[in-house]
């Protein structure tokens, strides 16, 4: 058998110019996503005044059959966004108001918040590991 040669990562060493990154950039793309994650934290205002806050979904969200419609499809879409009654694994909270819509509305949330730290975080290893390409 053959031995194989892996193809080289790029960025492993100072050889591939044609690699870009510009750690200033990258923490400019954080701070944008941070910002516009704003309206989703904190108080989530009244059930009049919903702020598009993940708590205001969460405490207050109301979408019930009602909102939704009767005929099989609405039916249908009303019990997957849990606007039916409890789960019957006890997963939904706030029964029949829609809450695993509200709750994947939190989890999308987390995810950008993760998205956010992962963009720092790579920034930071870039400046510390390769300082001189760090802002190229």
């Amino acid at each position: 058998m053959g031995e194989l040669e892996p193809e080289p990562w790029r960025g492993l060493d100072d050889t591939d110019a044609d690699l870009f990154y510009n750690v200033g950039k990258m923490r400019a793309v954080a701070d944008d996503l941070e910002i516009a994650l704003v309206p989703t934290q904190g108080p989530g205002g009244t059930k009049d005044g919903g702020t598009g806050a993940v708590e205001a979904l969460t405490r207050y969200f109301d979408l019930s059959q009602q909102h939704i419609g009767s005929w099989p499809a609405a039916a249908a879409f009303a019990h997957s966004v849990g606007s039916t009654g409890a789960d019957p694994g006890g997963q939904v909270s706030l029964e029949g108001r829609g809450q695993r819509l509200a709750a994947l509305y939190q989890e999308y949330v987390e995810c950008c918040q993760k998205v956010v730290q992962a963009i720092r975080d790579s920034a930071a290893v870039y400046e510390r590991t390769n300082p001189v390409r760090g802002d190229s």
